[in-house]
C-alpha cells in the first residue's frame, strides 16, 4: 500500500501487483523534521546575502541554507554548494558551520540513495555538535541518522536514534520537532511489531499537535493511529480514527488528505462490505479529480478495478484498470506502470485470455527487472512452463477422470469386498495408533508441566535471593560513603581550632551512626524513625554550617498508619542539598523536609533556597567538587527496590527562581 501525504510518497513493496496491508501511511510528512525548512523560493535571496556577505563566517552559513533548500530542486547545486561551504568552514575553523555543511550534505547523500557516504557525512556532523553542546542540532541529525536506518530496513537502528533525538529535542523545549519526533517513534516501534508502544507514542504526537494547532498533521495521527488499530484487528476504532481525520482535512478544505482517507475506508472495509468499500474508491476519486491529480487518480482506479475483479465484476474492472493505465503512462512513475502490467494480467486471466496474460505478465517482468535487478529471462521461462503445465495438466486431468470412470465400472464389483476390509484394517490401526500417541501426549504434557513449575519457582527464588544481595550490597557502599563525609566534616573543625565544636560533632556522629547501623539491617523503616534520622544530621550540619534553619515534618496521617519508607534512602538527597546547594549560598540557609502521603504511597519533599543546579554545575565542571557516590548509589537502590517490590518510585528534580528569574534553590520530590 502506498502512503502519501504533502507531495511525499513512501511505498511497500508489491509481491506480483497484489497490495500488501496498509501500513501507517504517511511516513514521509514525518520526515518533516529534517526538510520541513526547505523552500527552493528561499534561493535567490539567500544568494543576495552570500553576495553581500561581510565575513567568512556568514559565507559559510549561506551556502550551508542553500544546500539545504537546493535538495530537492536541483540537487547538482545543492551538492556544490554543500562543497563549498565544507570547505569554507574548515577553513576559518567555524564548528557550527562545519556541522551544518556536514549534516546538510547526509541529507543530500541519503535523498540520493548514498547511505554510507550519508553516514558518514552524518557521523561527523553530530560529533562536532556534541562537542559544541548544541542540543537542538544533536537532535536534529540524530533524526536525519533515524531516516537513514529506515531507509536501510533497520527498524531497531531508527528507533535507536529517533529516541535519542527526542531526549535531546525535549531538553530545548522544541514542542514542534518533539511532536514529529514522537510520530516518528510511533512509526518505527509499529514496524518492530510493537502496536502497543505505536499508539502511546501517536497518540501523544496527535496531543501535542492539538496543543500546537496544526490541523494537518492532526489529522495524519488520526489516519496513522486508526491504521495502527486496523492492524489490531479493531476495526470499529479504525472507522472512528479515519472519520475524524476526514473531519479535519474537510475544516481546511485538504481534498487530497480527504481523498487517502476514503482509499483507507475502501482497502478496509474491501474484504467484508465491498460495496461500502467501492463507494469509498469512488468517493476517493472525486477528491482526485477536483486536485486533477494524475497519480492520485491512477492509483484509485487501481485499487477500484482490483475490488470490480473481486466482485466478478468483469467489464467494470476493465474500464477501470485501463483508464488507469493510461494516466499511469503520464506519471513517469515505473512502479506504477509495473503493477498495472500484473493488474490487467489479471483481468486477462479472469477473460479467459492466455495470450494477454502472457505478454502482460512479460511486461510487468520487464518492468520489474528494471526496478529491482531480477532475471527477466528466467521468470518469462518459468511463465511460459507455468502455462504449458497448466494447459497439459488440464488435458491429462480429462483423460485420467475418463479412464478411471472406465476402470472403476470394471474392477468395481470384483473388488468392491477387498477395499472394505481392507479399509476397515487401516481404521482400526489408525485408531490404536491415535490412541497410543494421544496416551503419550497426555504423560510428556503432564511431566513437562510439572518440571516447568519446579524451574519457575527456582528461578523466582534465585531472582529474590539476587535481589536481596543487590540491596545488601548498595548498603554496605552507603555506610562507608556516609562516614568519610561526616569524618572528614570533623576533621575541618579540628584543623580550624575548633576543638570542642569538634567533640560535641563527633557525640552527634556517633548518635547518628548508631541509628545507621539500626537502619542498615533493614529493608524498610518507620516514617518517624527516618524524620529522627535526618534532623540528627540536619543538626551535626548546623555545626559545621553557620545560618543553616530546617524543619523536617512529618504528614500526622503517616504517622497513624505506621507508614514505612525504604531505609537510608533520604539522606543522601539532604546532604546532597546541603553540601551543593546550601555551602555556596551567602546569608539565609533555609533547607525543609517534609513526609505525606501520595495516594498508595509516601512523598518526600526536600526544599532549599540555595545557589541551584546551575551554579553547582558550573562548580562541578570547573573541578571545585567530586562526584556524587550517595546520589548514584542511592537511584540504583530505588531501581532495585522497585523490581524486588513493585510498585513506582521516582525522583524529580526542579530549579525554583524568583520573580526576576534568578536561581532561588532546588525542590526534590521522591516517590517511595
Amino acid at each position: 500500500m502506498r502512503c502519501r501525504r504533502s507531495g511525499t510518497e513512501c511505498w511497500k513493496w508489491r509481491i506480483f501487483g497484489r497490495p500488501m496491508r496498509r501500513t501507517l501511511w504517511l511516513i514521509g510528512w514525518s520526515m518533516a523534521f529534517c526538510t520541513i525548512a526547505q523552500d527552493a523560493s528561499l534561493v535567490p535571496g539567500i544568494r543576495a546575502q552570500l553576495a553581500t556577505g561581510t565575513n567568512d563566517t556568514l559565507r559559510a552559513d549561506a551556502l550551508a541554507r542553500l544546500c539545504f533548500n537546493l535538495i530537492h530542486s536541483d540537487p547538482d547545486s545543492a551538492r556544490l554548494c554543500g562543497d563549498q561551504a565544507l570547505a569554507l568552514a574548515t577553513r576559518i575553523g567555524n564548528t557550527r558551520a562545519l556541522g551544518d555543511a556536514h549534516n546538510n550534505l547526509g541529507w543530500l547523500e541519503a535523498e540520493q540513495g548514498r547511505l554510507d557516504s550519508a553516514d558518514h557525512h552524518l557521523d561527523r556532523a553530530l560529533a562536532l555538535f556534541r562537542k559544541a553542546g548544541r542540543p537542538e542540532h544533536v537532535a536534529v541529525t540524530l533524526s536525519n541518522k533515524g531516516w537513514v536506518a529506515e531507509k536501510r530496513g533497520d527498524q531497531v537502528g531508527a528507533l535507536t536514534h529517533f529516541l535519542e533525538a527526542l531526549d535531546h529535542s525535549e531538553q530545548v523545549h522544541d514542542t514542534a520537532s518533539t511532536a514529529i519526533l514522537l510520530y516518528s517513534i510511533g512509526v518505527a516501534y509499529r514496524k518492530t511489531g510493537d502496536l502497543a508502544q505505536a499508539l502511546d507514542f501517536l497518540e501523544r504526537s496527535a496531543a501535542m499537535e492539538r496543543l500546537l494547532g496544526r490541523t494537518n498533521k492532526q489529522a495524519n495521527c488520526a489516519v496513522a493511529i486508526g491504521n495502527t488499530h486496523r492492524e489490531l484487528g479493531d476495526t470499529t476504532r479504525a472507522l472512528e480514527h479515519l472519520a475524524q481525520a476526514a473531519a479535519l482535512y474537510a475544516s481546511i478544505g485538504d481534498h487530497q488528505g480527504l481523498g487517502i482517507v476514503a482509499e483507507n475506508r475502501g482497502d478496509l472495509l474491501g474484504p467484508r462490505d465491498p460495496t461500502a468499500a467501492l463507494n469509498a474508491y469512488r468517493t476517493a476519486r472525486a477528491h482526485y479529480d477536483t486536485l486533477r491529480s494524475t497519480t492520485d487518480l491512477a492509483y484509485v482506479l487501481r485499487s477500484l478495478g482490483m475490488l470490480y475483479l473481486r466482485m466478478g465484476q468483469v467489464s467494470d474492472a476493465a474500464d477501470a484498470l485501463r483508464t488507469g493505465e493510461t494516466l499511469a503512462k503520464g506519471t513517469g512513475d515505473a512502479e506504477l506502470r509495473m503493477n498495472y502490467a500484473f493488474s490487467l494480467a489479471e483481468l486477462s486471466r479472469a477473460q479467459g485470455d492466455a495470450d494477454g496474460v502472457f505478454s502482460r505478465m512479460e511486461r510487468y517482468l520487464a518492468l520489474r527487472d528494471s526496478l529491482q535487478g531480477a532475471d527477466t529471462q528466467r521468470e518469462l521461462a518459468r511463465l511460459r512452463t507455468t502455462f504449458d503445465t497448466e494447459r497439459k495438466e488440464k488435458d491429462n486431468a480429462l483423460l485420467r477422470a475418463q479412464n478411471s470412470e472406465q476402470a472403476e465400472r470394471i474392477r468395481r464389483t470384483r473388488q468392491r469386498l477387498i477395499g472394505i476390509a481392507l479399509i476397515a484394517a487401516l481404521a482400526v490401526v489408525a485408531a490404536l495408533l491415535f490412541f497410543v500417541n494421544y496416551r503419550q501426549k497426555r504423560r510428556h504434557a503432564t511431566l513437562l508441566e510439572e518440571l516447568n513449575r519446579k524451574l519457575a519457582d527456582s528461578n523466582r527464588e534465585i531472582t529474590e535471593i539476587n535481589g536481596l544481595l543487590e540491596l545488601k550490597l548498595l548498603r554496605s557502599q552507603m555506610n562507608p560513603h556516609f562516614i568519610y563525609n561526616s569524618l572528614s566534616s570533623a576533621a575541618r573543625m579540628t584543623q580550624a581550632g575548633q576543638q570542642l565544636e569538634a567533640l560535641a560533632y563527633l557525640q552527634g556522629f556517633a548518635r547518628l551512626l548508631r541509628q545507621v547501623l539500626d537502619h542498615s539491617v533493614d529493608d524498610r523503616v518507620g516514617v518517624e524513625a527516618e524524620a529522627d534520622f535526618l534532623r540528627q544530621y540536619l543538626k551535626l550540619e548546623t555545626v559545621r554550617l553557620g545560618g543553616l534553619s530546617y524543619t523536617v515534618d512529618v504528614e500526622p496521617a503517616l504517622l497513624n498508619e505506621d507508614a514505612e519508607v525504604p531505609a537510608l534512602i533520604v539522606q543522601p538527597f539532604v546532604e546532597n542539598a546541603v553540601l551543593h546547594g546550601l555551602s555556596e549560598k551567602a546569608g539565609e540557609r533555609r533547607l525543609a523536609v517534609r513526609f505525606e502521603r501520595a495516594g498508595e504511597q509516601v512523598r518526600c519533599t526536600i526544599t532549599d533556597n540555595g545557589v541551584g543546579r546551575k551554579a553547582t554545575g558550573a562548580a562541578v565542571h570547573s573541578g571545585k567538587d567530586h562526584r556524587s557516590l550517595g546520589m548514584q548509589l542511592t537511584r540504583e537502590r530505588l531501581l532495585l527496590l522497585t523490581r524486588r517490590l513493585g510498585g513506582e518510585r521516582s525522583v524529580r528534580i526542579e530549579d525554583l527562581h524568583d520573580a526576576h528569574g534568578a536561581a532561588a534553590g532546588t525542590r526534590v520530590t521522591l516517590l517511595l
